[in-house]
């Protein structure tokens, strides 16, 4: 019988809402369309800015519900992101 790899889904909300997620600075470009023929992904010009994409049903459990406004506080290695009261 092969061994499970896979460990079980939390049975609870509150276990399926853990406080660490880890996710990845990528690599994305400012697409700035200088003239009619130049191609949209041309890169050469531009230098790479970095991304972070957030997402999950994790963010609607935390708080952060669909159209939220949120305040962005940046620090050296850290950005804090809050609910703002409506």
């Amino acid at each position: 019988m092969a061994k499970r790899t896979i460990p079980p889904e939390p049975s609870s909300a509150q276990e399926k809402l853990s406080s660490y997620r880890q996710l990845k600075v990528r690599k994305s470009y400012y697409h700035y369309q200088y003239s009619d023929f130049q191609p949209r992904h041309r890169h050469a010009s531009s230098p790479p800015v970095p991304w972070v994409q957030i997402k999950g049903y994790w963010l609607n459990q935390a708080g952060f519900t669909i159209d939220t406004l949120l305040s962005v506080e940046v620090k050296q290695g850290c950005i804090i992101l809050k609910t703002q009261p409506t």
